[in-house]
């Protein structure tokens, strides 16, 4: 019988919690996976006693941002060829290799040539269809969106988390619509119930990686221009930034919030899973001003499953999320003066308005990608690239014969 492989490059954060998540979920529906990462992943040891999960760890995958660039390119390469390595030794013809997170392209193309050359039936959830992060200067930028397309192409079945995922893949890589999939999402539900702030002002998080396309300028400049106006509001910016190319960026935005620091609290520094909800109880709702982000936010799933609403833009998945779920408020277009409009809106909501938003998002995420019918698509998915895989072969030796 062929093999679930489930691969995946990323050992911490968000990317971690997800492949962790998913993996159970399946177990949950009684299948068996055989799971490929780096040692380091941080959910090795909750996965350790399930008997349904084979793990096949590769070398470290180092995530310290402060060291050279060359230091860091041999760090990749050592890590690309133990997976790479590990892959080809784990798999065989017709097994099932899903990749899930992607890795600096063009490296990552060794992962699926593993997979391709082996002939396997290779799922690949597109959580970035599009890229934020670019590893080569734009002048080199041709190979990266080649090798992507390259990737796209050899993939048996493309899942994304959004139509709006589906439509980037179709407009600018050429994928057939019926290649691709959306299956949600899922929630991170955190194990303790959050409680809302009492404060007589309106308290707005951004929370995450500190990216120039997730717009922290933007709030921050917003809230700036409320608190001189009266509106009685926090913003507190929570995250750090994990691209060297975003800290001069970032630099900007410190020098922004020198100007009128007043309205703005910084936790500048990566904060774990056990003080999440300390964080989420201190805010009213979530701000969440992406530009141009082609991806779903891990952070909505995560503030919705937890009763927090959100005020966001349409960018990626965010519009369809938050016109399915109710829960939060549209930020019309990635403009400081509509992030304005939008942070008036909450604080005119008040309290219990948004705390009532935030339930009904929370309702609706719980139930519609909920890990268990997220598991239950994703294995359909399976079987039918397994039968499409089957089906090409044995007509292949109908026509020999």
């Amino acid at each position: 019988m062929p093999k679930v492989v489930l691969h995946t490059p990323e050992p911490g954060s968000s990317a971690a919690r997800y492949v962790f998540e998913l993996l159970n979920a399946l177990c949950e529906e009684g299948v068996a996976v055989h799971f490929i990462c780096p040692v380091n992943h941080e959910a090795l040891s909750k996965l350790a006693g399930n008997p349904q999960i084979e793990v096949h760890p590769t070398a470290l995958r180092s995530t310290c941002h402060s060291r050279g660039k060359l230091t860091k390119l041999r760090d990749n390469l050592r890590f690309v060829l133990s997976s790479s390595a590990v892959l080809w030794k784990t798999v065989r013809r017709r097994d099932l290799v899903h990749f899930q997170y992607g890795f600096h392209i063009p490296f990552e193309m060794f992962f699926f040539a593993s997979a391709w050359l082996r002939g396997c039936v290779i799922v690949f959830t597109a959580h970035d269809p599009l890229p934020h992060k670019w590893s080569m200067p734009s002048f080199l930028r041709w190979i990266e969106m080649g090798a992507l397309r390259w990737m796209y192409r050899v993939s048996d079945i493309i899942m994304v988390h959004s139509e709006a995922g589906k439509r980037t893949i179709h407009e600018h890589f050429s994928e057939a619509n019926e290649k691709v999939h959306v299956i949600a999402h899922g929630p991170y539900p955190l194990n303790t119930a959050l409680s809302n702030p009492r404060s007589n002002r309106l308290e707005l998080l951004f929370f995450g990686a500190l990216r120039e396309n997730k717009g922290p300028h933007l709030a921050i400049q917003a809230v700036q221009r409320l608190y001189r106006t009266g509106v009685p509001l926090r913003l507190t910016v929570a995250g750090r930034v994990l691209n060297e190319k975003e800290r001069d960026y970032w630099e900007r935005c410190r020098a922004t919030i020198a100007a009128t620091p007043e309205p703005i609290r910084l936790i500048e520094e990566f904060v774990p899973e056990d003080k999440l909800p300390e964080l989420f109880s201190g805010c009213h709702c979530l701000l969440l001003p992406y530009g141009a982000f082609y991806s779903d936010s891990g952070v909505a799933y995560l503030a919705l499953a937890n009763g927090k609403p959100l005020l966001a833009t349409a960018a990626g998945g965010l519009g369809e999320l938050l016109e399915a779920s109710k829960g939060g408020i549209l930020i019309d277009e990635a403009t400081v003066n509509a992030v304005e409009v939008a942070i008036r809106k909450a604080a005119e909501l008040g309290p219990d308005q948004l705390e009532r938003m935030g339930r009904e998002g929370t309702a609706w995420v719980l139930q519609e990608c909920g890990w268990p019918k997220v598991a239950g698509q994703t294995m359909k998915l399976y079987e039918s690239a397994l039968g499409m895989r089957l089906g090409a072969l044995a007509l292949t030796v109908e026509q020999k014969i």
